[in-house]
């Protein structure tokens, strides 16, 4: 729902928000940051373009930024919000494109080491495979990362994340009146929560099912599995160009 062009901006907006607040206070991508970083200098970038940023992801948590080091991150969406974009003004090491991207042709300016969070199940495979393409081409390294999965565990805890939007609301920032309007007197950002997130479970694709999806680019190393440790495994998928120099795998 939230990457239709007919859903409104303040609940799009309000609900990525929320996603990038839950995101960062439990550093749910931990047990894939060390491979996601292996990969990024592996192939000698020092830029990172990510993809279908929503409210940030990751990249906003204080681990993340810790692990960057020299390299710097581009956010970057379909539909970019405006007020993260504000947000980030001056920041050295995080910054946000204001303009629309397309994940599957990515403009020639935007260099760097490709990555996507929480989104790739959004695409059909024909998309899917447009966006590997892309990269491909490119020759940039690609790396994605989502915690919903096809598991009772991975489901239940989506729900129970959902909950929460009613509790964190009030100490999320910037403040936004659209925020507390459309969660506490009219609940579409809950809603659009919990329909995403259940409908995100079912969507995301297998270890198994990502590699498949590789198969028509053998100019590329591809590894696909699941994070290990804490309570969720995020599935992930990570393309590195074939013959560099001192790839780490």
């Amino acid at each position: 729902m939230l990457d239709q062009a007919w859903c409104p901006g303040a609940v799009r907006h309000g609900a990525t928000d929320y996603l990038e607040a839950i995101i960062s206070r439990t550093d749910v991508y931990r047990s894939v940051r060390v491979e996601i970083f292996r990969a990024i200098d592996d192939c000698g970038s020092t830029r990172v373009i990510d993809l279908c940023s929503g409210g940030g992801g990751p990249w906003l948590s204080p681990a993340w930024r810790a692990a960057l080091g020299v390299h710097t991150v581009v956010l970057t969406d379909k539909f970019p919000s405006q007020v993260l974009c504000a947000r980030l003004q001056g920041d050295s090491s995080v910054s946000c494109l204001d303009e629309p991207v397309d994940a599957a042709n990515v403009p020639q300016v935007l260099c760097g080491f490709r990555t996507m969070f929480s989104s790739f199940h959004h695409f059909p495979d024909r998309i899917a495979r447009e966006v590997l393409k892309d990269a491909v081409r490119r020759g940039e390294g690609f790396a994605m990362a989502e915690v919903t999965s096809r598991t009772p565990r991975a489901l239940a805890t989506i729900v129970a994340i959902s909950a929460f939007v009613w509790l964190l609301t009030p100490f999320m920032r910037p403040f936004r009146w659209s925020r507390i309007l459309l969660t506490y007197l009219l609940p579409l950002i809950p809603l659009v929560v919990l329909w995403d997130g259940v409908v995100s479970c079912f969507r995301t694709r297998t270890p198994a099912e990502l590699l498949e999806l590789c198969s028509g680019f053998p100019q590329y190393e591809w590894e696909a599995g699941y994070g290990r440790g804490g309570w969720l495994a995020p599935v992930y998928l990570i393309g590195r160009p074939l013959g560099l120099a001192n790839p780490s795998s």
